[in-house]
């Protein structure tokens, strides 16, 4: 279903894509960050945790929904143990908060604001490679395995059963971030996207 010349496509939209969160994210932190999209699959919903290597249990999820010429949802997906690390870079000991759950309220919201900077920009980037409007739903939060994410981000919609996967890496202050992003487009209108990759 997906040919070379759009993996190759999708590689350099999540280049794209990276420069932006690279700027974008150095600017609020006001400190160098580097971003890495080390390679791009074209996955079933059900292979994703084996080709991320993902633990089993709770992992962090910040989703930003999408519509227009094509709907669906692009999400960040992030380890506890990352997201915790993400969020007290950006409190700077702000948060002296015990967690109650997985994360405090503010380190929630912490994430929940990186999230939506490391996610909106692959939105914008595939909108330019496709020549599609678009238009983006506001962030959300949420904690939990994987397939309720998925499920939750999809608001229990169409479920697609392909996500394109960005294997993703940040770096910060000497700290190293796993970060992988989801882009699960409405699987009606998949083989449109890739058409529109081919002939924008």
């Amino acid at each position: 279903m997906v040919e070379l010349e759009n993996l190759e496509t999708l590689k350099g939209m999540g280049d794209n894509s990276a420069a932006i969160v690279m700027e974008s994210l150095s600017e609020m932190l006001c400190m160098e960050v580097e971003m890495d999209v080390s390679a791009v699959h074209v996955d079933t919903i059900k292979s994703i945790p084996a080709v991320l290597e993902l633990p089993n249990g709770v992992i962090v999820g910040a989703s930003v929904g999408f519509s227009g010429d094509i709907a669906g949802t692009v999400l960040t997906i992030l380890s506890v143990e990352s997201a915790r690390k993400m969020a007290d870079i950006l409190l700077a000991g702000m948060d002296e908060e015990e967690p109650t759950g997985v994360l405090t309220e503010m380190q929630e919201s912490a994430i929940l604001e990186i999230g939506n900077i490391l996610t909106s920009p692959f939105i914008d980037v595939m909108a330019d490679a496709t020549s599609m409007v678009l238009t983006q739903s506001p962030p959300s939060i949420a904690c939990d395995m994987l397939s309720a994410l998925i499920d939750q981000s999809m608001d229990g919609s169409q479920i697609s059963d392909f996500a394109i996967v960005f294997n993703s890496a940040l770096h910060v202050v000497n700290q190293d971030i796993d970060c992988n992003i989801l882009m699960l487009p409405d699987p009606d209108k998949i083989e449109l996207l890739f058409k529109s990759l081919q002939h924008p």
